[in-house]
Order: C-alpha cells, then structure tokens, then sequence
C-alpha cells in the first residue's frame, strides 16, 4: 500500500511538473504573440478625426508664415489645409506593415498629469524618424502630437518638424539643408484656436 501511495505521489508530481510547463510554455508564446501585435496609438486616425471635426466649425484658418525673419499672414481654406495635414502625418506609423520599424517608449508624469508615447525608428530609412504623442492622464486625450520627418531630395535634406496642438493649431518648421551652404529654415503656423 505505501508503495502504491508512493507511485500516486511521484506519478501526481510528473504530470503536475508537465502541465507547469505546458503553462510556461503557452504564457511565453501569448507574450511573443502580443509583441507581434503591438498596438502603436493611431496618429493618422487621429489628425483625420480632427479634420473632421475642424470642416464642422465654422472656424477660418489662418497660416503664419516666417522665413528670415519675416512673418507674413494669410487665410488657408479648410480643404487645402486637409491635404497639408494628411501629408504631414503620411505614413501611418501603426499600420502592420510600419509599426515594426518603430520602437515605443511610454512614460507617466504625475507631476503635470500626463502620459507620453515616444515612437523612434529603428533604421535611418524611415521617413517619420520619431513621432511623440502627449496625452491627458485622466481623460487619455490628445493635448500635442509631434512628428520629425527626414527625406532627402536630390542633394538637400529636408526635415520638418510637425507640432499638431489638439484642437488649436499645426506648426510646421521645414529645414533644408545642401552641401556647403546654411540652413534654409521656413515655418508655416496654421491656427484656428489662438486661446
């Protein structure tokens, strides 16, 4: 009888010990599955509902822009001002195909109620080389989305830094740079909020 208890026991441990690591197993491919399956904050989706919601106020648009120094004002139509900002935030970093180009970094600021979402590429390829997106820690809103994209033309390389304020205002600073000559800097400032 002792015997047989002692079987009982040693035959319970080994199948105990196999469905443990069965679990261990099945808990490391769920982990491998959701990194695979990241879910990168949708910045596209995100500028395209706040041009919706921009066409159904009657709000005007007015574009400050500043080169050397110099600041002229004009008044941008609302559907020329949806193909600027579709093209700002092309490509779609969350897309399945981009967001394994991108690392993401989060972090909490209790001290100013924020949560920040850092998106870096990965590789030097990538047009969009970093996108930050600023969120309210109560409400998760969006307060800013900040992307830097680099492409080369010809022989310039042009980056443009893209501050989109929710609900207010873009800022767009486009630098350019050639071979053995300065910066050619240009800011474009759309706002349709100014409190």
């Amino acid at each position: 009888m002792k015997l047989f208890a002692l079987f009982l026991i040693l035959g319970m441990g080994t199948i105990l010990s196999g469905c443990k690591s069965n679990s261990a197993s099945n808990a490391a491919s769920q982990q491998d599955t959701s990194a695979t399956n990241k879910e990168y904050y949708p910045i596209s989706g995100y500028i395209k509902n706040q041009l919706k919601w921009l066409d159904s106020v009657p709000l005007a648009i007015i574009k400050y822009t500043t080169r050397d120094h110099h600041t002229d004002t004009s008044i941008v139509e609302k559907t020329d001002f949806n193909t600027i900002a579709e093209d700002l935030s092309f490509p779609d970093i969350s897309s399945s195909i981009l967001k394994k180009q991108y690392d993401e970094v989060s972090f909490i600021d209790a001290s100013i109620g924020t949560i920040s979402l850092t998106y870096s590429a990965t590789n030097d390829t990538a047009l969009i080389r970093k996108a930050d997106v600023l969120l309210d820690q109560n409400s998760t809103a969006v307060r800013t989305i900040y992307l830097e994209k680099i492409s080369r033309i010809s022989d310039s390389t042009c980056t443009r830094k893209i501050l989109w304020t929710a609900n207010k205002n873009c800022l767009v600073t486009t630098i350019i740079q050639k071979p053995g000559s300065p910066e050619s800097i240009l800011e474009e400032k759309y706002v349709w909020d100014d409190r």
